[in-house]
Formats: C-alpha cells, sequence, structure tokens
C-alpha cells in the first residue's frame, strides 16, 4: 500500500508537472503564430492586420445506445457539459471596415486561410512544404500576393509548389513539368531560371 501510494504521488506530480508545460508551451506557440500570422496577412494585404484568439465552445455530451440494427438512440440522460477549446480569427484589411472572416471575398477567404496555415507551420519549420495547388481558387491580383508570400517563407523553408498558375511558376528557381511525348508517354521537362536568362542574353 505504501509502495502505491507513493506511485501514485510521483505520477499525479508528473501529470502536474506536464500540463504546466504543455500550456506554457501552447501559450508560447500561440503567441508565435500571431506574430507569423500577422506578418504573412501584412505581406498578403499590404497592410492590415490578422490574429487568433482563443474561445472556448461549450457543448453538451449525450449518451446513446445502439437498437438492433447498430442505429444510435439517444439517451434522454445527457452527460456533463464539456469545454473544449477553439480560435476565433480576427483581421482587419487596410482601408476597409470588414473584421468579421464571414464578410470577406472568396479570395480573401483564401487568402487568409493560406497565411494562418503558414504561419502554423512556422512554429516548428520544416525542412520543406509540399504546396498541392493551394492557389487554385485564386485571381491574377491575388496570385501576385500568394507569390510574394512563397517568396518569403522559401527563405526559411523549401518549398515544392504544384501550380498551374504562370504567376506562382515565376516565383520557383526550378520549374518541372510533364509533358506528353510523341510516343504518347509521360516526359519529364526541367529548367533553371538563372540557366535560362543567360541564354536567353
Amino acid at each position: 500500500i505504501s509502495d502505491l501510494s507513493a506511485a501514485v504521488s510521483t505520477l499525479e506530480r508528473t501529470i502536474a508537472e506536464l500540463k504546466e508545460r504543455l500550456n506554457h508551451e501552447f501559450s508560447a506557440g500561440i503567441v508565435k503564430i500571431n506574430r507569423e500570422f500577422d506578418g504573412f496577412f501584412k505581406l498578403m494585404f499590404h497592410g492590415g492586420d490578422g490574429k487568433i484568439a482563443l474561445v472556448d465552445i461549450e457543448k453538451r455530451r449525450k449518451k446513446s445506445e445502439l437498437d438492433e440494427e447498430g442505429n444510435g438512440i439517444p439517451d434522454d440522460d445527457e452527460g456533463p457539459e464539456e469545454k473544449e477549446k477553439g480560435i476565433d480569427i480576427d483581421v482587419s484589411l487596410p482601408r476597409k471596415k470588414v473584421k468579421d472572416l464571414e464578410m470577406l471575398s472568396g479570395g480573401e477567404r483564401s487568402l487568409t486561410s493560406i497565411a494562418l496555415l503558414f504561419a502554423l507551420s512556422q512554429v516548428n519549420p520544416p525542412p520543406f512544404l509540399v504546396l498541392d495547388e493551394t492557389d487554385a481558387a485564386l485571381d491574377e491580383a491575388n496570385s501576385q500576393k500568394y507569390g510574394d508570400m512563397i517568396e518569403n517563407l522559401s527563405k526559411q523553408t523549401q518549398l515544392v509548389v504544384v501550380t498551374h498558375n504562370r504567376e506562382t511558376m515565376s516565383r520557383a528557381d526550378i520549374l518541372y513539368g510533364v509533358t506528353l511525348g510523341s510516343d504518347d508517354a509521360s516526359t519529364l521537362l526541367s529548367i533553371k531560371f538563372e540557366e535560362a536568362v543567360k541564354v536567353a542574353k
């Protein structure tokens, strides 16, 4: 009994230390995400402000049982209320009074989402990122802003970008393309912009 009591005390102390460390690192991560998000947001929109805020989301947990066919039957006895953490995205566009994300245009929402994803990646920067047509919904003007952002991101992380957008392609160092050859087989083409410029001159 003495050994078990000591083990319980040790585990409770370890759990408390882990919770404190996780809360500290989580809070520090949110601060860093906000700093990076604001930077990417300003780059995308040439000004303005973007930040995320933590919010508590309340929900009620319902107990359920299964009928003979395996379908859920809600029980009248509801479980205790649970709280989850969520985020609110607050934005302020330059020369606009828009504060609500739902009031943004489709392109502006896409740019805001991309800026937040890039900011999340910078909490623990990976050696490379693969972006698969993240610019597909952007028009020409927003594609230029997207290009500015990936150029800024490429200073810290190597990017592999799949795109059909000419503006995005113009920001690359090396282009790889797949085309259909005369024998109906896929052919891989590649070009380095630095060498292409020298040849063009």
